[in-house]
Formats: structure tokens, C-alpha cells, sequence
């Protein structure tokens, strides 16, 4: 446990640098506790099948976070691994978008929802190092959660359903464009 959450402080570090906006919502619905934090950040082997992961990012083709997460997430979980929703002239993706300003308040991108059996496990806002995506799911699941990962990091509780369930619609039913 304190891996994985020495994992989240260094992912924290690393989305400090990103295209993230730091005006963020001060309302919402989510429980904007702060995960406990570790010193200990040593890595393992991968443990979660990566056939299972899915990730689902809303993006623009101008940022290069954006690119390098479109570049890293199939190079460690193959193409299919991801689904990639532009925002630049796509109304469509950009009201989706709007819903998860709305929710989460986020304001720069990527967004990145991990998947992993179908299910959601973890948002992040900017950009992090793939090859932890099973230690963000370990951690939601023992969390009992969905991880949200910003300037800090949330949990929104796994009994917020009705929350959970429009934070899946939203990253499920955007319009795929090419990666």
C-alpha cells in the first residue's frame, strides 16, 4: 500500500508540469479528502492484466502532453488499449467535456479515464508514466473509489454512483477520433 501510494505522490509531482490549469472548481459533489501521502516511491513489476485496461482521453491535438499520452498508452498497452476524444471542432466532445468541468472541474487537459475490466477507476488530469496505471486501480479498489487525480488527489466514493455512473457515460459515449 504505501507503494502505491508513494506511486500517486510521484504521479502528483509529475502533473505539476503539465497543460493543467490551476483555476479549479470549488464546488463540487466529490469527497475532496487528500489520499495519505508516502516517501516511498521504488516501483514493482506490472501486476494487473493489461489486456483489461482501458483508457479514455479527451485531448487536443496542440498540446503535447496530449500527444505523448496518445504516443505512451498504446506503446505499453497496445492500440486498441485507448480511445481518443478531440476537443478542437468537435461540438459534440466538447459538451462531454463541459459535463466533466461540471463534475470535476477541470479545465486543462488530458483527461484520462483508466478503465479496467470495464469499469472506472481513475481520472487524471494532465499527463503520468503508464507503466503505474495497476497501481492507480490497486489503489482505487482498496480505496473502495475512483481515484481522481489533479493538482491533488481526490477520492469520489464508490457509494456516489450516481456520480460514477455520468463520469463512465461521459468517457464511454464521446466521439472517437484518430489517434
Amino acid at each position: 500500500m504505501k507503494k502505491a501510494l508513494g506511486v500517486l505522490l510521484l504521479v502528483l509531482v509529475v502533473l505539476t508540469s503539465m497543460c493543467i490549469s490551476s483555476n479549479q472548481s470549488t464546488t463540487s459533489p466529490i469527497d475532496r479528502t487528500n489520499t495519505p501521502s508516502s516517501s516511498n516511491t521504488t516501483t514493482e513489476t506490472f501486476t494487473l492484466d493489461k489486456a483489461k485496461f482501458h483508457f479514455y482521453m479527451y485531448g487536443l491535438a496542440t498540446c503535447p502532453h496530449c500527444k505523448k499520452m496518445k504516443e505512451e498508452i498504446p506503446k505499453f498497452f497496445g492500440k486498441e488499449a485507448l480511445t481518443y476524444y478531440e476537443l478542437q471542432g468537435n461540438d459534440y466532445n466538447g459538451k462531454m467535456f463541459e459535463q466533466l468541468y461540471q463534475i470535476l472541474g477541470v479545465t486543462g487537459v488530458p483527461v484520462i479515464g483508466i478503465f479496467y475490466d470495464g469499469k472506472l477507476y481513475a481520472i487524471v488530469n494532465g499527463e503520468f508514466p503508464v507503466e503505474y496505471a495497476d497501481d492507480l486501480v490497486e489503489e482505487a479498489k482498496k480505496a473502495k473509489g475512483v481515484l481522481f487525480i489533479t493538482d491533488k488527489t481526490y477520492l469520489i466514493p464508490e457509494n456516489k454512483t450516481e456520480i460514477i455512473n455520468k463520469l463512465e457515460y461521459i468517457f464511454t459515449n464521446g466521439e472517437p477520433s484518430e489517434i
